[in-house]
């Protein structure tokens, strides 16, 4: 057992007794294993999502209970407004090692709007927006999970995420795709 799991478990034994969970995910999780995690719930092309997600420095009381709030809130039962610990492997990779930049945030808040009818587009998507913007105080500005930006409407969010590293990854950018050939993501410009 890893140093601190046991502690964990014993942390989260009385919320597995109150009953049947919704989901449990512990201990340590395989990276591809976290990205498979909403596959059987979102399976592509068969729901209409829209998914925000941003790193918090601390969760307080009170980001618990936004967070909480939200859920209660949603517009739509498949709707997800989820807490990640981001693990001390995460946290302790220096700023400068990656192109990712600063990855000492602790947690995640993620809100995960997801529905089946067009109609209920806005009322999903101005929830999942006013959800991440509620958010915003428990965490460092720009600092957002790039995996669930949105649609791209904030063309600033990418630059900020990264911080220092977006120049780093221009010029990776530049040396491999200099013709922006993948840029249906979160798109980082080639340097010039």
């Amino acid at each position: 057992m890893v140093p601190g799991q046991a502690a964990a478990a014993e942390l989260a034994r009385p919320l597995q007794e109150l009953g049947t969970l919704v989901t449990d995910f512990p201990g340590r999780m395989p990276y591809a294993e976290v990205q498979r995690l909403f596959d059987a719930r979102t399976p592509f092309g068969t729901r209409r999502c829209y998914w925000k997600a941003r790193y918090l420095t601390e969760l307080p009381d009170a980001m618990i209970d936004l967070a909480i709030g939200n859920a209660w809130s949603a517009p739509s039962p498949a709707t997800i407004s989820s807490l990640w610990n981001m693990g001390r492997a995460v946290r302790d990779v220096p700023a400068g090692e990656t192109a990712s930049g600063d990855r000492s945030m602790g947690w995640m808040y993620s809100v995960d709007g997801v529905w089946e009818d067009p109609a209920e587009d806005a009322a999903n998507i101005d929830w999942a927006r006013d959800a991440w913007a509620a958010a915003e105080r428990f965490g460092r500005a720009g600092r957002a999970y790039l995996n669930f930006p949105g649609h791209g409407e904030d063309a600033a969010l990418t630059r900020t995420a990264f911080g220092a590293g977006d120049d780093r990854l221009a010029r990776v950018k530049a040396a491999y795709d200099a013709g922006n050939m993948f840029r249906f993501n979160q798109n980082i410009l080639p340097a010039s």
